[in-house]
């Protein structure tokens, strides 16, 4: 190969490698701004954590967790709490979660899916309900995490429109629960 010949060689991998740069900033921009952020509950001594988009708005106080994507934006609530009943009443705990939601009307339960993910029991139960504002969409996620003394209920209520929009992000966020 020439010097000629070498030098042209040398400059078309310096340009290709500079555009794969380009690329992968180009790329790699809009995932750095879907850039998600960890929330732990409870508070003062968290039993779970979970993923949210890093946009949302979240309000954790000793009571609770409510978060929203955006301050404006109510049209997916995720709300997290401590129930009542103990971890060895899963009844308890479903009668006291649906108790949660009972300003909704026209509720349509599915059945029960139960299992273990990331150290925790956990009993999902998805329904669809009605209020003021209209068609709801009602995903009740109990929690049992071993050696901790009650359930803890994670909640997502969505309107049809939210859960459109905001679906990947419910899906991401109850996929990333795990024990803390």
């Amino acid at each position: 190969m020439s010097a000629g010949q070498q030098v042209l060689s040398s400059s078309l991998n310096t340009m290709k490698t500079s555009l794969l740069l380009c690329l992968a900033t180009l790329i790699a921009a809009p995932l750095a701004l879907a850039a998600d952020k960890a929330v732990d509950f409870p508070k003062a001594t968290p039993l779970v954590t979970f993923v949210l988009p890093d946009t949302w708005v979240v309000d954790l106080d000793d009571e609770g967790l409510m978060a929203t994507p955006t301050k404006d934006d109510d049209s997916v609530i995720v709300e997290l709490s401590e129930l009542e009943a103990g971890l060895d009443s899963l009844e308890a705990a479903l009668k006291e979660a649906k108790e949660t939601v009972s300003e909704f009307k026209n509720m349509k339960y599915d059945e029960i899916e139960k299992g273990q993910k990331d150290g925790l029991g956990i009993a999902i139960l998805n329904a669809e309900g009605e209020d003021e504002h209209g068609k709801a969409f009602i995903n009740l996620v109990l929690l049992a995490k071993p050696g901790a003394k009650n359930w803890i209920l994670l909640s997502c209520i969505s309107s049809k429109e939210g859960s459109e929009k905001q679906g990947p992000a419910i899906g991401a966020m109850i996929g990333s629960i795990k024990a803390k």
